[in-house]
């Protein structure tokens, strides 16, 4: 064992001038390990994993355990060069002799290692298993099997093994948070937001300190590295939200004096001793960091500095011959160009750049090189460049979204900074055009809505496809469109530019409104006016030009914070939108393929009385539910019941698998959200998250589901982007209609809007109309303020 770890660590050994035929079987597994190791270090993961399958097969040969668990874990090394880390996953998990599939789950467990013993290549392997969770955006099974590691290390006293595994822990709580910095970002609920920058004090504290006890060991110089890029990712974070996270604030005050102190010692570092591709990239990490410094140092600025650093990575990456390398370092002189203003320089470094992408298929440094030459065009006037441009990068944006996405944790963390302006800027360009195509903006903005549902639910792929994709029969698409620096509205081929400053005004002054625990206290002399100010907006110039029949259903595509906005209550100074045509929401996607609904069954879930769950969230039973029963049963007689003790998870997924189940009416308190954590249904027992509740519709009725109709959730209080996380049930449900409301919905309201609803569709209406009746059965009561009835919205898929 201790030989076989000692090969397994050991990269730089020169393998004998001799005859294969020269040498046992098992000195040519451990001659291909060592080449292994020297091919990755030279940029070469395809033959290094060639030569560690060749080894793993000489091991099977010999019987030789050790060797084949530690080919396993090499050939996994090679996966994660290439960004493949389900593969690299599925070589570490035979390792340790795990499920393959341990790390698809969506939970993970540490009991499949608490009860066996360890050696020294089992916790080379959880190292390298906490590494891969951290790609996979999934910190905390990262976190849990990384500390049971570590007191593994303890125990048997392997005191390198312990710091390597540190330095992972460490990474990890920095990926936490970026984790916690995107919440904050996407959010604008004061609590979620509260909870993240407490959680990013908390982390980064905890990782500063476990980066600086790595000093004077041999890790220390990746220990500063990432000192230095968690710094990074906190300072660019108090430049864009400085006012709202003074806890961060005063951090990274408390800590610049070490990051001047860090950044200087890390200049001085003789780096001759660093693995070939390993000082690549530490050179260019080295030239980011500096280039953003200001002033002089020894005399030099810091452009200069920034620009020897990255000018060593291309000395180094040439003689490489890493395609992949030397497309990263053209980016970095692209980038130092621009800064110091080499306008043509720029324009040539990142042209270089994108080429060496493009030839090693480096899509995740192909759509940065190629967003920077299109805004580079857009600036000069070469509008067909720039197009072009951005097209490019749009589609290796889609190769990352669809191959690396879920597996890339910085794109995860940083998709609306880094991911959705690509988008956006693409389609404001082509929108310039004079005759725009508005169905490729139209497909633009629909990729971008799925690849950020893709972002929230940490998948790569889900049955669905845009929307534009798809012709609508029968109905209206209105979309509204947010380009970071204007709005557009497009109904069908018309479009038209809006107001933002008057749109971005109305929608808060209508958002605060209605989120607000007394709205049904308002007047119509305070709401109408504003329900009129949005109708003029995104509305009137469609209906002025007969755009938007009578009666035709209007299917609306909206972007951030106007999901929080119930459609129907727009008004036109006459009448409410509800009144003149159905309505229903899209997230800009539909299922690749639909369900009929044939004499459907039903199943209907609720908690009534005092519960577990119920007390642990200091929410109160809802009494109404025996009232939705029996107003479901009358049109559904042998509809399935799971009340209180009933409604668990393993009894709604027993009940939702049967294939009659296609209606769902699930009746607790649950919440909406930008956070996958707080996108929740409580169950009698317990909060059921995003991802559970998923995993139960996804398991049942094959088919998929009619009608999913959450009767008592609610979207986040002041978080614009909340409807991600009803978006995020509905996909993974697999549910073709999805009703929910936007705020906390009254009791007796909810009742007669759910008999009248359930009434009309069992007469076969559809889904839009069957609400739209039920809406105005509400308007033509006592119940006529918006308050009742306009919270009920259709997502449609």
């Amino acid at each position: 064992m201790k030989h076989f770890a000692k090969i397994l660590l050991l990269s730089l050994l020169v393998i004998p001038n001799v005859r294969a035929a020269d040498l046992t079987p098992m000195d040519q597994a451990d001659a291909l390990t060592v080449q292994g190791h020297q091919q990755l270090e030279r940029g070469n993961p395809s033959g290094a994993y060639e030569s560690w399958a060749k080894a793993l097969k000489l091991y099977q040969q010999a019987n030789h355990p050790d060797g084949i668990k530690g080919s396993l874990i090499n050939k996994s090394l090679a996966f994660q060069q290439l960004g493949q880390f389900f593969n690299a996953c599925t070589q570490v998990s035979k390792a340790l002799a795990l499920q393959t599939d341990y790390c698809q789950g969506d939970q993970q467990s540490t009991e499949l290692f608490t009860s066996r013993s360890y050696d020294a290549t089992d916790l080379i392997a959880m190292q390298h298993l906490g590494a891969i969770l951290q790609q996979l955006g999934k910190l905390d099974a990262s976190e849990q099997v990384l500390k049971l590691a570590m007191a593994k290390a303890e125990t048997l006293g392997d005191t390198s093994q312990l710091q390597a595994l540190n330095l992972n822990l460490a990474n990890t709580r920095s990926f936490q948070v970026k984790n916690a910095i995107q919440k904050f970002q996407i959010s604008g609920e004061a609590g979620v937001q509260a909870v993240n920058v407490r959680a990013a004090r908390k982390l980064a504290l905890q990782a500063f300190a476990d980066y600086q006890e790595l000093d004077n060991t041999p890790y220390q110089l990746k220990a500063q590295l990432n000192w230095l890029s968690l710094y990074q990712d906190l300072d660019r974070w108090v430049q864009q939200d400085g006012a709202g996270i003074f806890e961060i604030t005063e951090l990274q005050d408390q800590v610049a004096p070490k990051q001047a102190e860090i950044l200087q010692s890390l200049l001085q570092t003789d780096l001759t001793a660093v693995p070939p591709l390993e000082r690549i990239y530490t050179h260019l990490k080295l030239s980011k960091f500096i280039a953003k410094q200001p002033g002089k140092r020894a005399e030099k600025h810091p452009l200069m500095i920034a620009f020897e650093q990255a000018q060593a990575a291309q000395q180094l990456a040439t003689d490489l011959d890493n395609y992949r390398a030397l497309s990263f370092v053209y980016g970095q002189l692209g980038n130092l160009y621009q800064q110091s203003k080499q306008d043509t320089l720029s324009r040539r470094a990142y042209e270089l750049a994108a080429q060496f992408a493009q030839s090693n298929q480096a899509w995740d440094g192909l759509y940065q090189w190629r967003s920077a030459l299109a805004q580079i065009y857009e600036e000069q006037g070469q509008t067909p460049k720039a197009i072009a441009s951005y097209k490019s990068a749009i589609n290796a944006l889609e190769q990352v979204r669809w191959n690396l996405l879920p597996l890339s944790s910085d794109l995860q963390f940083s998709f609306k900074e880094e991911i959705e302006p690509v988008y956006q800027r693409y389609m404001s360009l082509l929108l310039k055009s004079e005759s725009p195509d508005l169905k490729l903006v139209s497909q633009t903005n629909q990729s971008l809505r799925l690849a950020e549902l893709q972002n929230f639910l940490r998948c790569g792929e889900t049955n669905l496809v845009p929307l534009a994709d798809q012709a609508p029969i029968g109905e209206i698409v209105i979309q509204v469109l947010d380009l970071g620096d204007q709005t557009t509205v497009i109904v069908g081929d018309h479009h038209y530019s809006v107001n933002q400053e008057q749109l971005q005004h109305t929608i808060y002054e209508l958002t605060a409104m209605v989120q607000d625990r007394r709205f049904f206290d308002t007047t119509p002399e305070q709401y109408l006016p504003l329900a009129q100010s949005l109708h003029q907006l995104i509305l009137a110039p469609a209906i002025s030009q007969n755009l938007i029949p009578k009666e035709v259903p209007i299917k609306f595509h909206l972007n951030g914070p106007l999901q929080s906005i119930p459609m129907a209550m727009l008004h036109d100074g006459e009448q409410y939108l509800i009144k003149r045509n159905p309505i229903s929401l899209s997230n800009g996607y539909v299922k690749n393929s639909l369900t009929q609904l044939n004499q459907p069954g039903a199943v209907v879930g609720g908690v009534s009385t005092d519960s577990p769950s119920l007390k642990e969230t200091a929410l109160e039973p809802l009494l109404e539910v025996a009232q939705e029963v029996d107003a479901i049963q009358k049109e559904f007689p042998d509809v399935k019941l799971l009340l209180n003790q009933d409604f668990t998870h393993d009894n709604l997924l027993e009940k939702v698998e049967r294939p009659s189940s296609k209606i769902l009416h699930l009746s607790t308190h649950g919440k909406f959200s930008s956070d996958p954590s707080q996108t929740f249904l409580l169950a009698w027992d317990r909060p059921l998250n995003v991802q559970e509740i998923s995993g139960v519709l996804e398991s049942g009725n094959g088919g998929g589901l009619d009608l999913l109709f959450l009767s008592a959730c609610h979207s986040a209080a002041g978080d614009p982007r909340s409807l991600l996380g009803l978006a995020g049930l509905s996909a993974q449900s697999g549910a073709n209609n999805t009703i929910a409301s936007l705020w906390s919905a009254d009791a007796a309201a909810s009742v007669l809007l759910s008999e009248k609803f359930y009434a009309d569709i069992s007469e076969e209406h559809p889904m839009n109309e069957g609400l739209r009746q039920a809406q105005l059965n509400l308007l033509d009561s006592d119940y006529n303020h918006p308050y009742y009835w306009a919270n009920y919205v259709l997502v449609q898929l």
